[in-house]
């Protein structure tokens, strides 16, 4: 269970919610973090772009990012 309760799609401003729907078009669904991080949209912002700057240099492969993400998820003991 989480320990900090997130901004419901339903309750954030229009601003979130264009990046919980960027998020679902993506990837099917609004990633665990981003309702967190919507609790101050300008944290969110810097982290989507930090995260879209990582995957626009092309300096990671998509396949290798994909395993970074998993490892660092089992290194935090959290299911991905």
């Amino acid at each position: 269970m989480a320990r900090i309760k997130g901004v419901t799609k339903d309750k954030a401003p229009e601003e979130v919610r264009a990046i919980f729907q960027e998020q679902e078009e993506r990837y099917g669904s609004v990633l665990n973090t981003a309702p967190v991080y919507a609790l101050r949209p300008t944290i969110q912002k810097g982290v989507q772009s930090l995260a879209e700057g990582i995957r626009a240099s092309g300096l990671i492969e998509p396949e290798l990012r994909h395993l970074v993400c998993v490892k660092t998820a089992s290194i935090n003991g959290c299911p991905y």
